[in-house]
């Protein structure tokens, strides 16, 4: 099981926890703030600081498969368990809540997400 150092709040005060990577659903990047929020396929947001095409390649470069499906979000090509080609967003649970984990994705994203998951011979539903 590998790991990444996050924080559960934006300013650092919970401290450091370790986060198991296969978890991830997306990462996202926020502007305003300069962080990227970790999404969990549980719905937990955690944080850390850097770029999304910084982490998205050491994620890869670790053995992972993470796509960077628009300007702001990085997607975890694994956990992907379904998608909607009309709204271009990659759900992580089949049995969805108003809770639920989604990312949003640009139309080239999606075919390439798309794509991606074809080559991994995936059970992923498109919609």
């Amino acid at each position: 099981m590998k790991c990444l150092s996050v924080t559960k709040d934006q300013n650092g005060l919970s401290g450091i926890v370790q986060l198991n990577i296969d978890d991830i659903a997306f990462l996202e990047f926020d502007s305003r703030s300069g962080k990227i929020f970790i999404h969990t396929i549980d719905n937990n947001i955690f944080y850390t600081v850097g770029s999304l095409k910084y982490w998205t390649e050491v994620l890869n470069n670790t053995g992972y498969r993470f796509f960077v499906a628009d300007r702001n979000n990085s997607v975890h090509i694994d956990n992907i368990v379904e998608m909607n080609e009309f709204l271009k967003i990659a759900y992580f649970e089949r049995n969805r809540t108003e809770n639920s984990s989604q990312c949003t994705m640009s139309k080239s994203g999606y075919k390439e997400v798309s794509q991606l998951l074809d080559n991994r011979k995936s059970s992923a539903v498109y919609t």
